[in-house]
């Protein structure tokens, strides 16, 4: 960790007018509030945006709002109008330079004992962004006081540079050897290897993502002494004959000036060639088809100036690859054969003293792919798999099939072991499929293809799931005296579809008698395809019924009188009460009054979301025997 996380928001709780969910991202918002540098008016609210160079790569923009805040002063609460945090925005950066970052990793983190929550690619986010949010306590006023209500709060944005498909999946480098008698790979895609992770070190910011020079495959150059040998075409008259060592002659101009043999004949009892090392330039641990080119280093006792030839021999001994070459300081030299190719093969080193031979074998690089196929539609999921040979930090992309190609929407690297585990949140909030690749990409450029591409599809399925309902949970809903407390209650979260077709995680509060079947319930709805516009913790509205029905959340407990009677405890407070959709059910109260308004009084036409007798909610409700007060209160269930 680079540095202590700084409490944006620890200071300055928010009331409820402030906790609010940001825009929402649209690609064809012409304004941009977040990433703005001025004052500006927007939505009905004002707003100030500063940006500043974070790295040399990456600009932030802090965002901030005119809100009330409530601050702790002199053993009270007091509310105060002013400029209040709202987020922090990151600007487009390589993606590949956020891997492993909480702020662009999906799901739930702990650092520092801070609870942080993010989204990636999701109807909330946009494509090609993450979003953050940060658990913390919030105030709410209730009555003549305030309420402190823990919740996630917005917290900051980090967006990407738009990647490009390639038609070439996970292209390997064009081969570094030179003039080769078999034909070279086809060259790689420009794809430089990313820069160091970022590491959040405050509470919205990760430090700057370092610089770091593009690394391309090895290629061999010229060196700029003779302590290497430099390849070049044999000239005639420089080989020796066979029976005689004469003087070598004058090197070709691209050549290094070898030194001048100590004598003018090399003795026929002089030794052959010998071969130090055959290794990929960048990689020690074996030789394998897709880690580039192989290096040949060796010294003849013949001394500097003499031409030798190195060849690539198959099992069959046919020449794959042949290079000539003359020795450096010391008789040392350094060639350059192609990878590209698996099994077994022979490298022949030949000098006019004799030659020198090793068997080489090649492996396959492989990385595997391992993940289910039906996901959840909302969740994030994993792909796990391992890199063969193993090698630690190198970058497995998920890669999705689109008409334009193959395009990268997911990052992660190898433990030591050469294993990966990926998050991949592509498609998250909707429902459909996508063909998924992995690649692996090391430091060097090599890159190792995963196998065919598996179908991941985000399918619909309610994946409902019951939990003890915590003191959290109710911080805005239950007060002492209320009938039943926490420890009689469940949360039950359970996938929900909006108006709009998006697909959200909703959570509702009820009686541990009514967890199953409310959850039954709404899995049946969320089945056959009946909207539920939003399914929050009435926390989020400082458990504000009208203000709720108003939102048009679909809930359940709440500790609180009924609506246009003062006098009656509602039977939320009980948790045997469900409201769906008051917007498109409303509810009439004893004095006639139409909650939250008029505009699904008549109940036709029947628009999205609206409860009839046949629609999935009513059906399955009354299947387990509960009643629903239609005619006055059109979004009310009940079962004592």
């Amino acid at each position: 960790m680079a540095g202590p996380w700084r409490a944006l928001l620890a200071t300055a709780a928010v009331v409820a007018s402030f906790v609010a969910a940001p825009p929402t991202a649209d690609a064809d918002e012409p304004f941009d509030v977040y990433t703005t540098p001025g004052t500006h008016e927007y939505n009905g609210r004002l707003w100030r945006t500063a940006c500043e160079p974070y790295s040399s790569s990456v600009e932030r923009c802090r965002t901030e709002i005119d809100a009330s805040v409530v601050v702790y002063a002199d053993g009270r609460f007091v509310e105060q109008r002013g400029w209040a945090f709202n987020n922090l925005t990151y600007k487009p950066s390589a993606r590949d330079q956020w891997v492993d970052n909480i702020l662009a990793r999906p799901g739930e983190h702990v650092v520092d004992g801070r609870r942080w929550k993010t989204e990636c690619d999701t109807p909330w986010t946009g494509d090609g962004a993450c979003r953050s949010s940060i658990w913390t306590d919030t105030f709410h006023r209730r009555g003549s006081s305030y309420v402190k209500v823990p919740t996630w709060v917005f917290n900051n944005i980090v967006r990407f540079t738009p990647a490009q498909p390639t038609s070439a999946f996970c292209a390997a480098p064009a081969s570094a050897a030179v003039q080769s008698v078999i034909t070279a790979s086809a060259p790689a895609p420009d794809n430089s290897p990313p820069t160091d992770a970022p590491a959040a070190d405050d509470l919205a910011s990760p430090p700057a993502p370092a610089d770091v020079d593009a690394v391309t495959p090895a290629t061999p150059s010229a060196p700029a002494t003779a302590d290497a040998a430099v390849a070049a075409p044999e000239p005639e008259a420089a080989r020796p004959s066979n029976d005689v060592a004469d003087e070598p002659s004058s090197p070709p101009a691209d050549t290094v000036e070898a030194e001048e043999p100590a004598s003018d004949v090399v003795p026929l009892s002089t030794p052959p060639p010998t071969i130090s090392a055959v290794r990929h330039r960048d990689f020690s641990g074996g030789l394998y088809d897709r880690f580039g080119d192989i290096e040949v280093t060796g010294t003849s006792t013949s001394g500097a100036g003499w031409w030798l030839r190195v060849e690539l021999r198959d099992s069959a001994g046919a020449v794959l690859h042949r290079e000539d070459l003359t020795t450096g300081t010391g008789g040392a030299y350094r060639a350059l054969v192609p990878g590209g190719f698996t099994g077994k093969a022979t490298v022949v080193v030949i000098s006019a003293n004799g030659q020198a031979s090793q068997a080489i074998e090649v492996q396959p690089a492989t990385v595997t792919q391992t993940s289910a196929t039906s996901l959840d539609p909302v969740a994030p999921a994993t792909i796990t798999g391992a890199l063969t040979p193993a090698v630690d930090g190198v970058l497995i992309s998920a890669q999705i099939r689109t008409a334009g190609g193959w395009l990268p929407v997911s990052y992660a690297r190898t433990a030591a072991d050469g294993s990966y585990a990926l998050p991949y949140s592509h498609g998250s909030g909707q429902l459909g499929s996508a063909d998924v690749r992995v690649c692996a990409t090391t430091a060097w450029g090599a890159t190792v293809p995963g196998p065919a591409a598996t179908t991941l599809a985000r399918a619909r399925l309610a994946n409902p799931e019951i939990t003890a309902t915590t003191a959290d949970e109710v911080a805005a809903t239950y007060r002492a005296g209320c009938p039943v407390g926490p420890s009689g209650l469940r949360t039950v979260r359970i996938n929900q579809q909006s108006m709009d077709g998006r697909i959200y995680r909703g959570e509702i509060i009820v009686r541990t008698q009514r967890a199953a079947e409310v959850a039954d319930v709404f899995r049946r709805t969320f089945d056959a395809g009946f909207p539920v516009y939003q399914m929050t913790n009435p926390n989020a509205f400082g458990a504000d019924d009208p203000r709720m029905m108003a939102a048009n959340n679909t809930s359940a407990f709440n500790c609180r009188r009924v609506v246009g009677n003062p006098y009656a405890m509602s039977p939320h407070s009980y948790g045997y009460a469900v409201d769906v959709n008051p917007w498109q059910n409303p509810y009439r109260d004893p004095t006639g009054k139409w909650w939250p308004s008029t505009d699904h009084v008549s109940r036709t036409p029947v628009v999205p979301g609206q409860l009839t007798e046949s629609s999935a909610p009513v059906v399955a409700m009354k299947d387990h025997g509960w009643r629903w007060f239609s005619g006055w209160d059109w979004h009310h269930f009940e079962k004592r």
